[in-house]
């Protein structure tokens, strides 16, 4: 590639500000759906935010993976859009460039971030989903404390579920209810498996660290076991036993996609090996190669229909990458379930896209040429005024 000239360092000036607004953006939107999802989690098994905050950072990495196309894609368009409204276009075409030429620092930027993606996917994620799921057991077997938090029900172990409908300092409760899962003899005496739901109108958390124990003490409330009848009682007390801590967390590995590029690499080459190994390797690789293809058509799609706004072109960008890797997901689902070779899918599939995308960026070689992506927003109607089918650049 010819050395960068002044041209060169506009559109990648443009662009570096777009993609970072658009990767944050992105990223902001994925990761706060997840992190309402893990506050639910908390508030059900009453962990602190630490945690939650971590599991969403560990999340970072596969969210990336997801934005970083779409965030490329928009840069590019918007980029260009603007040196198109701002005619630097038009100056470079009447100096002799092509769109071809005008392009090569998006294709060499998406050269670079297909090698970077190849990182991303292939040690980034891994760790990333592993640390997750590493966090997400520690909340689950971390031993509870005695807190209560108003309105949320409180998983306390050993099938008890707390809730009550006020709470002062975390451990005088009003108004509770309980929810014990019953195998044996109930609180009562009434047998047979079931849950059994206590309500009191006070209640109390008194918890012995010496003795490992914790008491709920319930006072003025009513019983009703499984298969029992209701029983009211003055005072009621619940106790646990914390037990020890869990033990160590499963190794990384236990799922395919937690493993490295060279560790799937090794599975896929044991004897009977199952093929979603080759599945998830050639996934990744697909998707880092297609990259490149996310470039060659969102050149042509910055510079068609230059005096119509940026953002339909932009919709029918996240569109095609919406349908590709949903595509990508289909093949890799009938892959692991053998029904098609993960390699000739995945590859094939590739291959259709950045193919398509590369007569795309051959077809339009100018703003003015009347290429097949032009004629189609066209007849979308895309833009707010019709330009005439053959009209070039000013001189």
């Amino acid at each position: 590639m010819p050395r960068l000239r002044i041209a060169d360092r506009m559109l990648l000036g443009l662009m570096a500000p777009r993609m970072a607004l658009a990767l944050a953006v992105a990223l902001a939107a994925l990761l706060l759906e997840r992190l309402l999802r893990l506050m639910d989690f908390a508030a059900a098994h009453g962990s602190p935010m630490g945690p939650i905050l971590a599991m969403a950072v560990n999340l970072v990495p596969h969210y990336l993976g997801l934005a970083l196309p779409v965030a490329f894609g928009f840069a590019v368009i918007a980029a260009l859009s603007r040196m198109a409204s701002g005619n630097e276009l038009d100056a470079l075409e009447g100096a002799g460039w092509s769109l071809r030429r005008i392009a090569l620092p998006v294709i060499a930027c998406a050269a670079a971030m297909s090698v970077a993606s190849l990182l991303l996917f292939g040690a980034a994620q891994p760790y990333g989903r592993y640390a997750y799921h590493v966090m997400r057991e520690r909340v689950l077997t971390a031993v509870w404390d005695g807190r209560v938090e108003r309105g949320v029900f409180i998983e306390a172990g050993d099938g008890l579920l707390l809730s009550a409908d006020a709470v002062e300092g975390g451990r005088a409760l009003r108004r509770v209810v309980v929810l014990r899962k019953e195998e044996e003899d109930g609180p009562t005496g009434a047998s047979g498996a079931g849950w059994t739901a206590v309500s009191a109108e006070r209640g109390a958390v008194v918890s012995d660290p010496d003795r490992r124990t914790l008491h709920l003490l319930l006072e003025n409330g009513r019983v009703l076991p499984p298969g029992g009848t209701e029983v009211s009682f003055d005072r009621l007390v619940l106790g646990r036993e914390l037990g020890p801590p869990g033990g160590p967390f499963r190794s990384r590995g236990e799922s395919e996609r937690e493993l490295t590029f060279s560790e799937l690499w090794s599975e896929m080459g044991a004897p009977a090996a199952e093929p979603r190994f080759a599945t998830e390797f050639h996934d990744r690789l697909v998707r880092a190669v297609s990259m490149l293809g996310v470039a060659l058509f969102a050149a042509p799609l910055g510079v068609s229909r230059k005096r119509s706004p940026a953002w339909p072109r932009i919709a029918l960008a996240a569109a095609i990458l919406a349908v590709y890797d949903n595509l990508l997901k289909s093949v890799s689902a009938m892959a692991d379930l053998g029904r098609i070779d993960p390699a000739a899918g995945l590859w094939g599939l590739a291959l259709l896209f950045n193919g398509a995308a590369l007569w795309l960026y051959l077809a339009t070689p100018s703003q003015g040429s009347d290429g097949p992506l032009r004629r189609l927003l066209r007849a979308l109607d895309l833009g707010r005024t019709r330009q005439p089918a053959t009209e070039g650049p000013p001189a």
